[in-house]
C-alpha cells in the first residue's frame, strides 16, 4: 500500500496547535477523528503519545511519522499535518519537524505498516520535495506531489 492510497486533500491539515510536541500530536489526531466519527479521539491520542514516549518518530529532513497500533479499527488511517514553524521532535539532524504523517493501523495487522513507513521514508527523504510541500498551501497539489513521487 502506498501513502497516496490513504491520503486525500481532506486529510491534510495546516492549522495545528504547535505549542509543543504533545499539543501538536493531539491536534493532528483530533483533526483526523473529525473526518471519521468511528475513531475515538481520546484513546487514539493517548496511544500516539504513549508510542512517541517509547522512541521519537522523527526522521531527518523536517519529517516525523507518529504512528501506533489501534485496537478496534479495521483499516489503516493516515493524515498529514504541516506546521511551518516546526516542533522539536528529537530528530537525528536536530532540525525541527515540520511535516507530520500520522499513521494508525489495526492492532493485529502484522507488519503491514512497514510498507507504508517505507513509502513515507522514500517520498519525504527528498529534500527538494519536502521544501516544495512546505511552500505549497494547496492540498490537492500536495496530494499530486506525493502520488507522483511514490
Amino acid at each position: 500500500m502506498k501513502l497516496s492510497d490513504l491520503i486525500n486533500p481532506n486529510l491534510i491539515f495546516f492549522d495545528l496547535n504547535n505549542n509543543n510536541k504533545e499539543a501538536l500530536l493531539l491536534s493532528l489526531v483530533a483533526n483526523l477523528c473529525l473526518t471519521d466519527t468511528s475513531l475515538k479521539n481520546s484513546t487514539i491520542g493517548q496511544l500516539i503519545l504513549d508510542r512517541e514516549k517509547l522512541c521519537s518518530t522523527a526522521l531527518d529532513n523536517s519529517v516525523a511519522i507518529p504512528h501506533a497500533r489501534i485496537p478496534g479499527i479495521s483499516k489503516t488511517y493516515a493524515c498529514i499535518g504541516i506546521c511551518n514553524e516546526g516542533i522539536d521532535f528529537g530528530s537525528i539532524d536536530q532540525l525541527k519537524s515540520r511535516i507530520f504523517i500520522l499513521i494508525l493501523q489495526p492492532e493485529h495487522s502484522g507488519n503491514f505498516h512497514l510498507e507504508i513507513l517505507k513509502s513515507v521514508a522514500n517520498i519525504f527523504g527528498k529534500k527538494n520535495l519536502v521544501n516544495e510541500i512546505l511552500n505549497n498551501g494547496n492540498k490537492h497539489e500536495i496530494c499530486e506531489l506525493i502520488k507522483s513521487n511514490e
